[in-house]
């Protein structure tokens, strides 16, 4: 192979590298303008042998739940086309005031819009097993703190113990400090949002009910947030947004034990859709494609009706 070629092959993998970086630090958009919510763009990537649906997933800043979700067939463990895999870096803004921390927990998604700023930063979570779920209301941070001790609470220190293991009263910072180096405390005692030696976890119901983040995401967060902050914890599985004239609904799968069922689901869509158009004159809704969308939620926003008078 000539000298040109291997500098030829040099600089396309360093431009596949720089890419691959950027995608995983974008998380900073511009607010749209007034009245539209729909913010970044989906992505495509060929998978190679040695990809992981836990691997993209960290490469593009996006939880695992979202690389599954997006990729009918793929599982936690194995990608089922990695001819083509589907990125979803798209995202409607939740139906919320842009003020403070919007967390949602059936996307497993954070949002923060820094006061004065014009911008939104959103970022991957993870989230409580079933049955240790954080509380469903708005709340704010207390405090933050660097390289935290950990007290386990009673119901962790139980399900360790049934496990053969015997927690310390109190974990000190350091690499087995399930907190990480950064924790934020909320004004609900007892749940905090902090970094995770647990990667894997992020887009997973994996906590005791506390909001993981990745370690490389709350070092970027952390500073920017002040006690005082106003933390908005929602449960949307579906959102609806505009972008210019075109309609947008972005299903996700419901949390198993706030689950109403198919046609609850159906109901409070038409509802959201409804209330989207209200104020945009005469709307044009696809119901099929929506009820379908609904039926087979991929966490991606879809084109469901436009603006036509």
């Amino acid at each position: 192979m000539t000298t040109q070629n291997n500098l030829f092959i040099s600089l396309i993998l360093t431009m596949a590298i720089v890419i691959a970086m950027q995608s995983a630090k974008a998380v900073n958009y511009t607010l749209p303008p007034a009245g539209n919510t729909l913010i970044g763009y989906v992505q495509t990537t060929e998978a190679v042998a040695t990809d992981t649906p836990v691997g993209l997933a960290q490469r593009y800043n996006i939880g695992l739940n979202a690389i599954v979700n997006a990729n009918p067939g793929t599982t936690e463990l194995r990608i089922v086309n990695s001819n083509y895999v589907k990125i979803p870096t798209e995202f409607l803004l939740p139906n919320m005031p842009h003020r403070g921390i919007v967390i949602n927990l059936a996307e497993m998604r954070m949002y923060y819009y820094p006061e004065g700023h014009g911008n939104v930063m959103t970022f991957p979570i993870g989230i409580g097993k079933i049955g240790k779920t954080i509380p469903i209301r708005n709340t704010s941070i207390t405090r933050k703190v660097v390289n935290p001790t950990w007290t386990p609470p009673a119901d962790i220190r139980q399900f360790n113990r049934e496990q053969g293991i015997e927690l310390p009263k109190t974990m000190a910072a350091g690499p087995d400090n399930p907190l990480g180096p950064y924790a934020i405390y909320l004004s609900i005692p007892t749940y905090l949002i902090h970094s995770t030696i647990f990667p894997e976890s992020i887009g997973r119901r994996a906590s005791f009910g506390c909001i993981r983040m990745n370690e490389s995401d709350i070092k970027e967060f952390f500073p920017l947030v002040e006690k005082g902050t106003p933390v908005a914890i929602i449960n949307a599985p579906n959102k609806v947004g505009w972008d210019d004239n075109k309609l947008y609904l972005e299903a996700h799968p419901a949390l198993e034990e706030l689950n109403d069922g198919l046609q609850s689901n159906l109901n409070n869509m038409v509802s959201l859709v409804e209330n989207a158009f209200a104020s945009k004159s005469t709307t044009f809704v696809d119901w099929q494609l929506a009820a379908d969308i609904l039926d087979q939620p991929d966490g991606v926003p879809h084109e469901i009706g436009i603006k036509i008078g």
